[in-house]
């Protein structure tokens, strides 16, 4: 159920209907006003744990491709050097995007005004 206009012929005969009426707005608009408040909560704390995410993700990437074995023998195996170039271009992978997680964050402040 919506609520009922607001008269401006009512507000001059101030009458019980009225306030009552002008009662269930000033509600709705706190009803409004904290939920509002809630959503700017949470998408700053979205953002944050963002943030804290991609840094996460930059030190796996950077792991990854500083991944390698110690050899045994004097030589890297096949597979150990197959296993390894895989590992430093999954850390690659991982840094673009994260490198476009960035951009596009950069560009959101534009969106938004806390």
């Amino acid at each position: 159920m919506g609520l009922k206009p607001l008269e401006f012929k009512d507000c001059l005969t101030d009458s019980p209907y009225f306030r009552e009426n002008l009662h269930a707005h000033e509600k709705e608009l706190e009803k409004t006003s904290s939920q509002i408040k809630v959503l700017v909560k949470d998408v700053k704390e979205i953002l944050n744990a963002a943030r804290s995410l991609s840094r996460a993700q930059r030190a796996l990437a950077d792991s990854l491709e500083k991944f390698t074995f110690e050899c045994i023998g004097s030589n890297q195996t096949d597979d150990e050097i197959v296993i390894a170039d895989s590992l430093r271009q999954f850390g690659h992978l991982i840094s673009a995007i994260e490198d476009e997680r960035d951009r596009m964050a950069s560009f959101s402040p534009s969106f938004y005004t806390f």
